[in-house]
């Protein structure tokens, strides 16, 4: 196992001392102070070291590096076994080598949380693998989104902290980039930071769609509509939990492909006891005519009676705020609280 870390110097957002020298050859530069604010974690005794793991497909050795940069500009030590990747066809691994890594990571008494690298595809096939008995004794967050939405969803029934947030690779925007847009990456990253720390209430913008409730609230869970889709039908299905607050995005797909996943989720009964559906991104899907998604997956989901938020900024693109897997949302004045 290796160790990395940026010597930080100066105000950073989160600043988190460590003993330990790193083995990279180069160094990130340190971000200029006025980009990271100082955060009220600043002067944590307490290292914030992560564990990185490679769950679904493989990452480019070159993206994988840029994150870690990202991630040790503000403050965090990041550790991952070597090799972190082992391709086997588009996967980081074999199924063997994905699950030794994953609970590896979880053992390690010396970090926080358990980023994943990237999503894309393969995370499913670990869920039957795990222990988790393992992954509940070390009561720590697994962080990431898209494909890894399938262990978010089963760490939460298990007892285990999950956080729906950017994947580790996406730290590289808080260092490259244009200035705003490293100033809203840096703003999601912050965010994460703060939740693997402990407590944290956030809130986000969240529009009612036609005559949506003003007010509701419920456990917040989903992530990928095409991943939990996909999940019909198997031991790994989701289902939302009562009352809940389902939040659905995704990336890519052509309309006609999101209203038939959608329609999976609502006749295959994943849907039944929620309490509504938000929407997050849904970045490069395309439309087949002018309708409207919004007015697409009201109609898909009119046999549930279920009512639509949208606008949540939540998904693939640049607007990926992190949320706690199965916290509390209330939904008020056009904003979404979730508890930490």
């Amino acid at each position: 196992m290796t160790t990395t870390r940026h010597p930080a110097t100066g105000e950073v957002a989160l600043k988190f001392p460590s003993s330990r020298p790193s083995p990279r050859d180069s160094r990130p530069d340190p971000v200029d102070n006025a980009e990271l604010r100082p955060s009220p974690h600043e002067e944590s005794s307490m290292p914030l070291a992560v564990s990185l793991i490679a769950p679904s497909s493989y990452t480019a050795p070159e993206a994988i590096d840029a994150g870690i940069r990202g991630l040790e500009a503000l403050g965090a030590e990041v550790r991952c076994d070597e090799p972190l990747q082992t391709p086997r066809r588009y996967l980081a691994g074999s199924r063997e080598h994905r699950l030794a890594q994953l609970h590896a990571a979880f053992d390690d008494p010396e970090t926080r949380a358990v980023w994943a690298v990237r999503g894309g595809y393969g995370a499913a096939q670990l869920v039957d693998g795990i222990d988790w008995s393992r992954l509940v004794r070390s009561n720590k967050p697994l962080i990431g989104y898209s494909d890894v939405t399938v262990l978010l969803d089963h760490c939460h029934r298990h007892g285990v902290p999950a956080i729906h947030g950017p994947v580790a690779k996406a730290a590289t925007g808080v260092l490259e980039g244009e200035a705003d847009q490293r100033e809203i990456v840096l703003r999601q990253f912050e965010e994460t930071l703060a939740l693997i720390q402990g407590p944290t209430s956030l809130d986000y913008p969240l529009a009612p769609y036609k005559d949506a409730p003003a007010t509701l609230e419920g456990s917040v869970v989903g992530g990928n509509l095409a991943t939990l889709a996909s999940l019909i039908g198997t031991p790994a299905g989701f289902r939302a939990p009562p009352g809940s607050l389902v939040i659905l995005e995704d990336v890519g797909e052509p309309y006609y492909r999101l209203e038939r996943a959608l329609w999976q989720l609502v006749h295959g009964g994943a849907l039944d006891r929620a309490a509504a559906v938000c929407l997050g991104t849904f970045e490069g899907c395309r439309p087949y005519d002018d309708t409207p998604l919004e007015a697409i997956v009201a109609e898909t989901l009119a046999p549930l009676g279920l009512p639509l938020y949208t606008g949540l900024p939540s998904g693939h693109g640049l607007h990926n705020r992190p949320w706690r897997y199965g916290a509390t949302g209330r939904i008020a004045g056009n904003r979404l609280t979730i508890d930490g």
